[in-house]
């Protein structure tokens, strides 16, 4: 059976809810590792981001 729209905006919502508590919790994780365990996870991604920007234009 075939979701109607009104099905379809609900069923994409709940989705994008789970996603946003999703990157929520891995977020907190990437803190709590750099801050308390000694790692650079987000100045490592954040970095690699701006190299591969950087080669991109070359």
């Amino acid at each position: 059976m075939k979701e109607t729209p009104a099905q379809k905006i609900k069923r994409l919502e709940r989705e994008l809810a789970n996603e946003k508590l999703k990157n929520e919790i891995l977020s907190g994780m990437v803190d709590y590792a750099d801050e308390h365990l000694g790692t650079s996870l987000r100045k490592k991604q954040y970095t690699q981001s701006l190299e591969g920007c950087s080669k991109k234009k070359d």
